[in-house]
């Protein structure tokens, strides 16, 4: 089928690949469902809504992530490879894509997935990846990173905290749990490109509320660690592929792909809002969801309503000054009851990003 309006839910296949293509419509078609293969990107947009599934290959992934940020449908998209591979994975996260298959190698395992797209909503894994990044130094995006975790642990919920700066001192020294047994960045390695998302929650060391941190690993080494794109790109992934929420503490060079939302700090104060200005408006040409929390600080100049016409953009949550709380986190790290201005700040940002 070819009409961009299918009666049923369709197995939409996008694929730029003529030959990959015609694989994937054949396994397509082996299922129950309308098969709607979309070769204009200018259709994307209008064939995903109602879709039961996506193929799409590396030609193709951005588009769909494109049109999957205009709307709030949500259907599980399966990346596909022509065999013999590789599978570009960058490609694959870009588009939120649940697995990869290389075809017609995999068929029998892309099959699978397909039927298991039939599964309830609600017994299928649901998850959010936000990004924090400071419009400037000095912000505390790693704190406000933290905090994000701590409280969606708080809730019952599952936490991953990332560490993905790349000059950082270790995440887990702000959650106070640097001698607790787990892998660092420097011990995490993928022989085979794949990770799975409950063997990651495994391997991580831990604070005691549940929040599992990835983070940087103090070294005295001559050579750093230097986290490679590509392996950030696959971890956070695979957390976005598992239960849970996955908080990445990032610069703006270093957001992952994968990231649903990128939650931009900024401090009340000319040169910080100028900064965030600008950077909401590459985000933005990005196509990235963006949610802007305003900084507090002693010296601070600029009230919510000059920000938000500075950069253009409205400020969701408000971190007033909390005294105490850096003198609290160098003894013992992040308290796990949160001040309730941070707390408070930190739910105003999870319940927007649907978390």
């Amino acid at each position: 089928m070819n009409a961009l309006h299918p009666e049923s839910a369709a197995i939409v296949v996008a694929i730029g690949d003529e030959a990959l293509r015609a694989e994937a419509v054949h396994a397509a078609a082996a299922t129950s469902h309308d098969v709607l293969t979309v070769t204009d990107p200018r259709d994307i947009p209008r064939s995903l809504p109602g879709a039961y599934a996506v193929l799409v290959d590396s030609l193709m992934a951005r588009v769909v992530a494109a049109a999957q940020r205009t709307h709030t449908a949500s259907m599980p998209v399966l990346f596909l490879a022509a065999d013999p591979g590789p599978i570009d994975y960058e490609a694959a996260l870009a588009c939120h894509a649940e697995s990869a298959f290389i075809i017609p190698a995999q068929v029998k395992e892309l099959l699978a997935s397909i039927a298991a797209a039939g599964a309830p909503q609600e017994t299928r894994p649901g998850s959010a990846t936000i990004a924090v990044v400071g419009a400037s130094g000095g912000v505390g995006s790693s704190t406000f990173a933290a905090a994000l975790a701590r409280t969606q642990c708080a809730t019952d919920g599952r936490a991953l905290l990332v560490d993905a700066h790349p000059h950082s001192g270790g995440l887990d020294l702000l959650l106070g749990v640097e001698a607790e047994p787990g892998a660092r960045w420097p011990e995490l390695t993928v022989s085979d490109g794949s990770i799975d998302a409950a063997d990651l929650y495994r391997a991580l060391p831990s604070a005691p509320d549940g929040v599992a941190v990835l983070s940087a690993a103090r070294s005295t080494v001559a050579d750093p660690f230097h986290l490679e794109k590509d392996l950030l790109a696959r971890v956070v992934g695979a957390a976005h592929a598992g239960e849970g929420l996955c908080v990445v503490d990032c610069t703006p060079e270093t957001i992952p792909d994968a990231c649903t939302h990128v939650v931009v700090l900024v401090a009340a104060e000319v040169r910080s809002a100028a900064a965030a200005a600008q950077l909401l408006v590459q985000l933005d040409a990005a196509r990235r969801s963006c949610v802007v929390v305003l900084r507090q600080r002693q010296w601070a100049s600029l009230s919510a309503a000059e920000v938000e016409r500075i950069v253009h953009s409205a400020v969701l949550a408000e971190l007033p000054t909390l005294r105490g709380l850096t003198r609290a986190v160098e003894i013992g790290g992040l308290p796990q009851r949160l001040p309730a201005a941070l707390r408070k700040a930190a739910s105003a940002v999870l319940e927007e990003v649907g978390a």
